[in-house]
């Protein structure tokens, strides 16, 4: 850069005002002689204005925008890799110095897989100034500060950690690609003292998970194929943010839907997270937003979308506007209630796909029986009788008659199971199975309770049409709400 000349009203030149650049260049000191030559003096001056301007201390911040256990980790393998090693020291407090804290981070779901982290103050070999690591909120968001009072011709090893620090996180990160399960306090945020825990689903692979061949095909088209054939849906433009509803009753298969999807998400480089309470959607997104392509699987949308409120509309913006249309995340909710949804959360755009989960049929039952009875039962062995007697049933039911049926086979004194010991066990749990297939469709006294004040109401002609209708809708909202309230207590007696 060309400096600019400055001269006093003698049309000297003002060496006091003119900023004189420093080279290092052979061995002897060479003072500026263009367009005059520099006073030795005025070089004394230049070079103490300089030694004092690279000694000005300036606070320097770097944020890391990554979960703070997973920055902490690639910060310290920026500091070993660039610096070999690097000591913790005690931090200033009002009570006296605080010792550094040494963390342990999880980065699997083996014992084993555990790296402990020092968080606080640290000293660089041949680097006076301190360096400093903070996990802190930015702009709603868990993260990692690294900061630091340095002076300015040392401002640079506080940008080269930073970068290091973030190239790890993106090549390294010790939550991209794995299966998390994420927990959340009652407000639904991230409490940074419950780190994200590690899941094991090696057991759980597509061949574990057994439906009605209709909806296993649903299961493969709207959630498996995307994560399978990732780069074939980016070239051909198919949008991998997506959202699905997974819904049936109790038992069907929506948690071992779950850990399947967890299982393929592993194994083709996609994140997982399992979110435990569906209020932290909002968390649980914006978490995965850091590790895309990633899957958020919400379980029981139900608590939440009964009721257009507050918290209802929370979730539908969550779903509509946390997460851009470029981003890749697939967002999974599953209820037990799909009739008691709010109809807005249906809408097409919100949801790409609906999958009803119900009882398997008999030819499904048959492969679920094969499955938990596994090399106890011979291929050749029938199991129609059984399977038949079993459609409709939920899996839990069929595993637990398989249970069943292997005490059988112990009374006989085999080493393999027949049609026989499954029938035999599916027939003693007939009151069981009565139990758990009461017909949940016939009207309630509560439903009852429900149509009677209303026909009631409209049956009174009062105050004309407009008044009518308005009253109709007041009173038909408190039925619901009565209705409610007695299936609710109706419930708990039961």
């Amino acid at each position: 850069m060309t400096n600019v000349v400055v001269t006093d009203e003698k049309n000297k030149i003002n060496w006091d005002r003119l900023d004189v650049p420093i080279e290092h260049h052979g061995r002897a000191i060479t003072l500026p002689g263009d367009p005059g030559n520099m006073p030795t003096e005025k070089a004394i001056e230049a070079l103490q204005r300089k030694l004092q301007d690279d000694n000005q201390p300036f606070g320097l911040f770097e944020i890391i925008d990554a979960y703070p256990l997973d920055a902490a980790v690639a910060f310290v393998k920026a500091m070993t890799e660039l610096y070999g090693w690097a000591s913790p020291v005690p931090t200033p407090g009002f009570f006296g110095p605080r010792p550094p804290v040494m963390i342990s981070v999880k980065t699997g779901h083996r014992d084993e897989d555990v790296i402990q982290c020092p968080i606080g103050a640290f000293k660089l070999p041949g680097i006076d100034e301190k360096v400093n690591t903070e996990p802190t909120l930015h702009e709603g968001k868990h993260v990692l500060v690294i900061h630091g009072t340095f002076k300015k011709r040392d401002r640079h090893i506080l940008l080269e950690l930073a970068t290091k620090t973030r190239k790890i996180v993106k090549e390294q990160s010790i939550y991209r690609g794995k299966a998390i399960r994420l927990g959340v306090d009652d407000d639904g945020d991230l409490n940074i003292n419950n780190p994200p825990q590690f899941m094991d689903v090696s057991d759980t692979s597509e061949s574990s998970l057994i439906f009605d061949a209709d909806i296993q095909a649903q299961i493969d088209t709207s959630i498996l194929v995307p994560i399978k054939h990732t780069a074939s849906c980016r070239k051909q433009r198919i949008p991998l943010k997506r959202g699905v509803l997974l819904e049936g009753p109790y038992g069907t298969g929506k948690s071992l839907t779950a850990r399947m999807t967890a299982n393929v998400c592993e194994q083709n480089g996609w994140t997982f997270v399992l979110l435990d309470n569906v209020r932290g959607l909002r968390q649980a997104l914006e978490f995965a937003n850091r590790y895309a392509p990633a899957v958020v699987f919400a379980e029981d949308i139900d608590r939440v979308m009964t009721e257009r409120d507050e918290a209802a509309n929370d979730l539908i913006n969550t779903i509509d506007g946390v997460v851009s249309k470029r981003s890749e995340i697939m967002t999974i909710l599953t209820t037990n209630f799909a009739e008691k949804l709010n109809p807005v959360i249906l809408r097409p755009g919100r949801l790409d796909a609906v999958i009803s989960l119900r009882a398997p049929t008999q030819e499904a039952v048959e492969r679920l029986l094969r499955a938990y009875a596994g090399n106890l039962l011979p291929l050749t062995a029938e199991v129609m009788k059984a399977a038949k007697e079993l459609a409709g049933q939920i899996p839990a039911t069929i595993r637990e008659c398989v249970e069943r049926a292997k005490l059988g086979m112990i009374g006989r004194s085999d080493s393999k199971l027949s049609d026989e010991d499954l029938v035999v066990a599916a027939k003693t749990m007939k009151a069981h199975l009565a139990l758990l297939n009461r017909d949940t469709k016939k009207q309630s006294n509560a439903d009852k309770l429900a149509e009677s004040l209303q026909a009631v109401v409209q049956g009174e002609p009062e105050n004309g049409a407009g008044a009518k209708n308005d009253s109709l809708t007041m009173v038909s909202l408190r039925t619901r709400k009565i209705k409610e309230k007695v299936d609710e207590i109706h419930d708990r007696m039961n």
